[in-house]
């Protein structure tokens, strides 16, 4: 998988903090698979919003990225979702691989985001606990917009757009990312919607709230001692290998 390392600035101190950011990225080109994806969001958007009780959150008081606890994109079983689910597992291990991190067993949960004019997300991270794994983004839809990420210092406390490292959204760009590190995105003033699919990957089957398997929501994303499927979704299923279920 191809890397973009971020690096920082030559240390002019021995107390100077020194970091690298590896993102792995890769490309979905079947227009035909993102535009499943698109009309699929689009169609479960309404059932979701009125099912579930909206949670702020980086910036969003309402749409499905402030539902995002409460559903998974990883158990839809429609075949463009089977095929962005595949997409990712094989982008994640050619992503560990290319750092030399050895697979372990994992979960994931994803959900989806639609902004229309105007929105954006502000400054947020994903998880910082002791866990922090691994985190990534699908455009599915974009026009003109930049997911920008921060090195995990920030000066003054607060980002600063002198730091920044925007990363040109496209349709059918996925980016990983450790969990950890601050992003954000610029405002979408395009007429058509920004879709996004977003996921969290855990080594440990819990959320940041405490709650086992966020309220039944993750699946096993890889198990290197039980697991030889070639696909996860469909209710927690493989299309070939170890069934996998949903968490309880």
């Amino acid at each position: 998988m191809p890397l973009k390392r971020l690096k920082s600035p030559p240390a002019q101190s021995p107390f100077a903090p020194v970091w690298e950011i590896p993102l792995g990225i890769e490309k979905l080109s079947d227009a035909e698979t993102l535009a499943g994806i698109r009309k699929i969001v689009l169609a479960r958007e309404p059932e979701l919003k009125q099912e579930i009780k909206a949670k702020p959150i980086a910036g969003i008081d309402d749409g499905l990225t402030s539902r995002w606890h409460s559903f998974n994109t990883f158990t839809w079983n429609e075949p463009p979702m089977r095929q962005f689910q595949e997409f990712v597992r094989k982008s994640y291990l050619g992503y560990i691989s290319a750092l030399n991190i050895p697979r372990r067993k994992c979960y994931v949960q994803g959900w989806a985001n639609v902004v229309r004019g105007g929105g954006k997300f502000a400054p947020h991270c994903h998880d910082q606990s002791p866990f922090a794994f691994v985190s990534g983004n699908l455009t599915v839809a974009c026009e003109d917009t930049q997911t920008i990420y921060y090195p995990p210092y920030l000066y003054r406390g607060a980002p600063s757009p002198k730091m920044q490292v925007p990363i040109q959204n496209e349709p059918g760009l996925l980016t990983l990312f450790p969990s950890a590190i601050m992003h954000e995105t610029s405002p979408h003033n395009g007429n058509s919607e920004r879709i996004t699919l977003a996921f969290d990957i855990f080594l440990q089957d819990f959320d940041l709230g405490g709650r086992p398997g966020a309220d039944g929501m993750h699946i096993v994303m890889d198990d290197p001692a039980g697991f030889s499927g070639t696909h996860v979704g469909g209710a927690g299923t493989v299309t070939s290998g170890t069934p996998l279920s949903l968490k309880d």
